[in-house]
């Protein structure tokens, strides 16, 4: 009798088929029945439906496999539909040596029914719905010839047992994308035969990658991405020669990349975005050639790119965004053969693009080099090959013109050349193309016209700034958004233009012009160091910085009148439809002086107002930061806000202790203006991109509603004027024109709601907006959980986070009597902060456990 891998009970040897006789040729007993057990286990799965008494021998059961003696050792039970906990039968299996029932809809525990399966060698539990915490003897139970343990993907939590160490033979261990926690036990150091280990995507606590995975040097792949890791790179990863993949991204690792890194001949991957890595990427021994991606992106590198990587002959990947890279992009990387993804946005790079970047990589697809300070033209042969998707190269300095061939590109989809000092006529094809959704050329010198009929696909076209004349379109049946203000259009606008562009959201083709100095009239709302001429002077294309829907923003220096410093202020430029009447003049001119009377820590100044013919500036203090919009989703021009540095240096996440202390200066700026105003001040227009930051991150809000009050002046009068930014705007608006507190509330119940997620206003998939998704995901008893923004997520703070969700939950209610007031909301984050505080004092981050005060349940 062959002896089992660990002693049973007398009774289970008597009614169990774990013990057989060595050298019997008999069918053993009961195998068939017990993969019928299985299959009625979970339903009678129509899957199985072959597995019958009456269809002959089991081994010829389809997932079936047998040994010669007729013993099950292979079920291959993967993506069957099956739904239920691992059936016991299983366990009965005593000859199975691989078991996979992975991509399945299986729930429960761990089964340790597996146990019994003394000689199984492959368990792939993989994509299910597996629950609970691992047996803390899982090590010592599975079976020690056990190689391959897969439980990626399923929903286990509590700590990971170290008895794993036992399991002396595993060479591939995936525990990733579960909600395990605690930390990563040093113990799996001991599996000296790894091969590949993936613990990505887990709720672990804060800690260090131990020091004991220095003894795993066969391993050929380390996956650890967003696992609350801390401390300083993992030098020891160098001494790893077989190593394939290295993936560290997502966590908070500091210090440099090691230079031997670059040595590891068979590294394929190397993964460390969102860090906190500094230094120059140094470089001793190239000989990483086998790399096919790079992904160093969101950390605060510094230096020029390695002239190795120009070397890669594989290389499909190279993504440097968000960091302060400076120097030259080399030549080589242009001559890459398996490029197909180029991301350097974001950045100091200087120079030109690679003359030669496109002709000799075929697969070729995106090319990303906005925010830098890139000179030159753009390369010929870019879009050679024709599998070109999206060029995004906007707020540089590149000149020349638009080459052809990316004009003749019919595979291009998104094309952004914004902010930049391009000129001459823009190719006829290009307005063609048939896969073109979104073109930003705003803000160069180009010229051309527009056809008649734009092509289908475009969604998103702003030209503005520019020299283009002709005719105004009068088809483009997809167009939502259309800027093709300052140009040189002529003729009538198309009478249809409604029939032919029905989709669309936003136009704007007004002509601006610059009213005469002396006809400026100044209405200073504070003691002013600067003279009213300094302000119209700076008001050049070279000091944008900003455009939206209600007028251009310039950053605009001047010279102190009184001690001869420089000084900057914010300057937005309100163009009017048409001339104010009195009664809107006059309802301005009081809104304007209320607010440039008003002095408070969280309200941005209003300096001064300078009225002319057709248009007016607000002045405005300048503010470091720029806004939360920018910090939160990246958006620095796009969305045009005012009192922003834009700056070309990589942007790191804001912390959970910065975002609340953002949310509660923005809540005490509304609690002003709603409770210590008389009459109450109403914003009216409260988003992400209105709260501004100064150098100390300190939140004041902006654009209380002047600019909107002007901008609608022109509007006709069937018009129905809603207030607001789309994802912002509280339900009433569409029924009512009545303006009161409560929506404000709601739309700063939006911004909580981008804060705690990550997701921006108009973020909602099939529920349209952001609070709609969140109260749809809140009401159906879900983990509020799985909704935090990843960068915060592992931080330690789930309870304040999670409060602040639900007050945005309870601010974005549909009826208004239903949400709180702003005092009400100052008193929930206030309460919060104290909590966050002693946490980030302490270092110790229970889980919050005052009660949320009228918060739903």
């Amino acid at each position: 009798m062959a002896t089992p891998r660990r002693a049973c009970a007398g009774l289970l040897a008597l009614v169990l088929p774990c013990f057989l006789l060595h050298g019997a040729a008999v069918q053993p007993v009961g195998e068939a029945q017990l993969l019928l057990q299985i299959k009625r286990a979970w339903g009678d799965l129509p899957a199985l439906a072959a597995w019958d008494d009456g269809a002959g021998a089991h081994c010829a059961w389809p997932y079936v496999r047998c040994d010669p003696g007729g013993r099950v050792t292979e079920l291959d039970l993967a993506s069957l539909d099956a739904r239920g906990p691992i059936p016991d039968a299983v366990g009965g299996l005593s000859s199975l040596t691989h078991l996979d029932v992975s991509n399945n809809y299986l729930v429960g525990g761990f089964s340790t029914a597996l146990y019994r399966c003394a000689s199984l060698r492959y368990l792939n539990v993989s994509q299910n719905y597996l629950s609970g915490e691992l047996p803390a003897d899982i090590g010592h139970g599975l079976g020690k010839n056990l190689t391959v343990l897969d439980i990626n993907g399923n929903e286990f939590n509590g700590t990971i047992p170290p008895s794993l160490s036992s399991l002396r033979s595993l060479r591939y261990l995936s525990m990733s994308s579960n909600h395990f926690a605690g930390t990563i036990p040093a113990e799996l150091g001991e599996l000296t035969n790894l091969r590949t280990l993936y613990l990505a995507g887990n709720m672990f606590d804060t800690g260090r990658l131990p020091a004991s995975f220095k003894n795993l040097t066969k391993l050929t792949a380390l996956w650890v991405e967003q696992c609350n890791l801390v401390g300083d790179f993992p030098s020891y990863v160098v001494g790893m020669p077989e190593l394939q993949i290295l993936d560290l991204a997502g966590n908070a690792f500091t210090g440099s990349i090691p230079a031997g890194i670059w040595s590891l001949k068979k590294l394929k991957l190397m993964s460390v975005y969102m860090n906190n890595l500094t230094g120059d990427m140094v470089v001793d021994d190239f000989s990483a050639m086998s790399l096919t991606a790079i992904d160093v992106s969101d950390n605060k590198l510094t230096g020029i790119i390695p002239e190795g990587f120009g070397l890669l002959e594989n290389l499909t990947v190279l993504s440097l965004f968000g960091n302060n890279f400076s120097g030259e992009i080399p030549v080589s990387i242009g001559r890459l053969p398996s490029l197909e993804t180029l991301r350097l946005y974001s950045n100091r790079f200087s120079g030109t693009l690679p003359p030669e970047l496109g002709k000799h990589s075929q697969g070729l697809i995106r090319v990303e080099a906005d925010d830098n300070e890139l000179t030159g033209t753009i390369p010929e042969g870019l879009f050679d090959e024709g599998q070109f998707r999206s060029l995004t190269a906007s707020r540089n300095r590149l000149n020349g013109s638009i080459p052809a061939g990316l004009a003749n590109c019919t595979t291009l989809s998104y094309l952004e050349l914004d902010d930049n000092q391009l000129s001459g006529e823009v190719p006829e094809p290009l307005w063609t193309a048939t896969q073109l959704g979104l073109v930003l050329l705003q803000n160069n010198r180009l010229t051309g016209s527009l056809p008649r009929t734009m092509y289908i696909n475009l969604e998103t076209l702003h030209i503005g700034n520019n020299q283009f004349g002709g005719s105004i379109p009068a088809v483009a049946v997809s167009l939502k958004r259309f800027n093709a203000e300052n140009n040189q259009f002529s003729g009538e606008i198309p009478g249809n233009l409604g029939n032919g562009m029905p989709q669309l959201l936003a136009l704007n083709l007004t002509r601006r012009r610059l009213a005469k100095e002396d006809d400026w009239k100044i209405t200073p709302f504070q003691a002013l160091d600067f003279k009213d001429a300094a302000i119209p002077h700076g008001l050049k294309e070279e000091n944008l910085v900003g455009h939206g829907g209600s007028g251009r923003v310039y950053r605009v220096t001047y010279t102190n009148r009184y001690n001869g410093s420089t000084g900057v202020v914010t300057v937005k430029q309100i163009q009017s439809s048409g001339a104010l009447d009195k009664k809107l003049e006059r309802e301005f001119e009081s809104k304007a002086g209320i607010l440039g009377n008003i002095r408070h820590n969280n309200i941005v100044k209003l300096l001064c107002c300078l009225s002319g013919a057709e248009s007016k500036l607000l002045v405005y203090e300048y503010m470091d930061n720029g806004s939360l919009d920018m910090w939160l989703h990246g958006h620095a021009l796009r969305t045009g806000h005012a009192m922003v540095r834009i700056r070309s240096l990589g942007r790191v996440p804001l912390d959970w202790p910065t975002r609340l202390g953002v949310a509660i200066g923005a809540a005490q700026g509304l609690c002003y203006m709603h409770h210590e105003c008389s009459p109450p001040i109403v914003h009216r227009d409260i988003k992400t991109s209105n709260i501004l930051l100064d150098s100390e991150f300190r939140a004041k809000v902006a654009d209380f509603g002047l600019a909107r009050l002007l901008v609608q002046a022109g509007a006709p009068e069937t018009m129905s004027v809603i207030a607001g930014s789309i994802g912002y705007i509280a339900p009433e608006c569409a029924y009512t024109r009545k303006v009161n507190e409560k929506m404000d509330v709601y739309s700063f119940g939006v911004v909580l709601l981008e804060l705690t997620t990550g997701k921006e206003a108009g973020d909602g998939g099939e529920h349209g907006c952001l609070a709609e998704w969140a109260r749809h995901h809140y009401r159906s008893g879900a983990s509020i959980t799985d909704t935090i923004d990843k960068c915060i997520k592992y931080a330690g703070y789930h309870g304040e986070i999670e409060t602040v969700f639900r007050l945005g939950v309870t601010c974005t209610g549909n009826s208004p009597s239903s949400r709180p007031t702003m005092k009400d909301v100052l008193q929930i984050l206030l309460k919060c902060s104290e909590q966050t505080h002693q946490k980030s004092e302490t270092g110790h981050s229970p889980e919050y456990e005052a009660a949320p005060l009228v918060l739903p349940q």
